[in-house]
């Protein structure tokens, strides 16, 4: 072989080389890039559950007492005593 292919060669090499060092990187971006997605999609759903969670004992303790509003407005034009309508609000509790 000539010296100049022996020259092109090694440069073909060395191009190769570096350019297989370079998709490796691209590479192992990729997989933490798809890590840290599925973390966040992780963190995110976690977070939602829990705080439904922490919530959901004074939501349930809301809509309750909105219910018994919503049973005293019934009550009220009905023309019966409001001091029996209280009493009998405070007695449900």
């Amino acid at each position: 072989m000539s010296d100049d292919i022996k020259e092109l060669l090694k440069k073909n090499l060395e191009a190769s080389e570096r350019t297989l060092h370079l998709v490796e990187k691209m590479h192992r971006v990729v997989l933490w890039a798809r890590f840290f997605s599925l973390l966040k999609w992780v963190l995110i759903i976690s977070f939602t559950v829990w705080s439904y969670m922490a919530i959901q004992p004074y939501l349930n303790q809301f809509l309750g007492i909105s219910q018994q509003v919503g049973d005293l407005q019934k009550m009220i034009p009905s023309g019966s005593n409001l001091d029996g309508i209280i009493k009998s609000f405070l007695n449900n509790k």
